[in-house]
């Protein structure tokens, strides 16, 4: 038979000496490294060698390490984390590439002005062609294609947005935006505030008779197709 044996005289490991995770002293900046080496019971230090032979990786400190172009880790200023190409007055990080704006904050210790075109302010026109408009003409790719006068166009009406979709697809019209299902032309261009990025100093409506009322609600300006037509030369059908 077993003699019987007393746990309690069984040496075990003390509850009041936690063993420390592997990193505490760097991480935490608790304790140090011999500390912890010595309690995990290794001795591999900056100076101990691989397995292989070969010394082990020097350690470095948050405070030795660099990031790019030897800028050193730290705290984003507060545009960082902003789209860049919105000015900052509407919630972006002004008109410069991230890297540029980062450079220049690390160094003036102030935020690039916003430049550009929807850095700097709103652009100039964005046009907006109702689906009965864009019917009416003849060759609705070379109109959209050729309109360089505007610096957004839209084709918005009272049909579903695959109606619109497989209109685009079938003249090669490829328009900047266009209202979707479930949302009325006029209440797709109320949309098109000072916060999008379609948002222009002049915005018009390009529609049939009849369709003024899209304007008025959006609060855009309306030109009927036939004037627009007759001043650009496009060709009606």
């Amino acid at each position: 038979m077993t003699d019987s044996i007393d746990l309690d005289e069984i040496e075990t490991e003390s509850a009041d000496e936690p063993r420390p995770n592997r990193g505490d002293w760097f991480w935490r900046g608790e304790g140090d490294f011999e500390d912890e080496t010595e309690a995990l019971g290794t001795d591999a230090g900056p100076d101990a060698s691989a397995d292989d032979g070969e010394p082990a990786p020097e350690l470095r400190t948050v405070s030795e390490s660099s990031g790019p172009e030897g800028t050193t880790p730290h705290v984003p200023h507060e545009n960082r984390d902003k789209p860049v190409g919105l000015p900052e007055e509407r919630g972006g990080a002004g008109g410069t590439s991230a890297r540029e704006a980062a450079r220049e904050h690390d160094t003036t210790g102030d935020a690039p002005e916003a430049s550009g075109p929807h850095g700097g302010g709103a652009d100039e026109m964005t046009m907006a062609l109702t689906y009965e408009a864009a019917k009416r003409l003849a060759d609705p790719g070379y109109v959209l294609a050729t309109a360089t006068f505007a610096d957004w166009i839209g084709i918005v009406g009272g049909v579903d947005a695959h109606v619109i979709t497989a209109f685009q697809r079938s003249h090669g019209v490829d328009a900047d935006f266009f209202n979707g299902t479930g949302t009325g032309p006029a209440e797709r261009l109320a949309e098109i505030t000072e916060m999008s990025m379609f948002f222009a100093e002049r915005m018009v409506v390009l529609g049939c008779n009849g369709e003024e009322w899209i304007a008025q609600q959006a609060g855009w300006e309306f030109v009927p197709i036939e004037t627009a037509a007759e001043k650009a030369g496009w060709d009606l059908d």
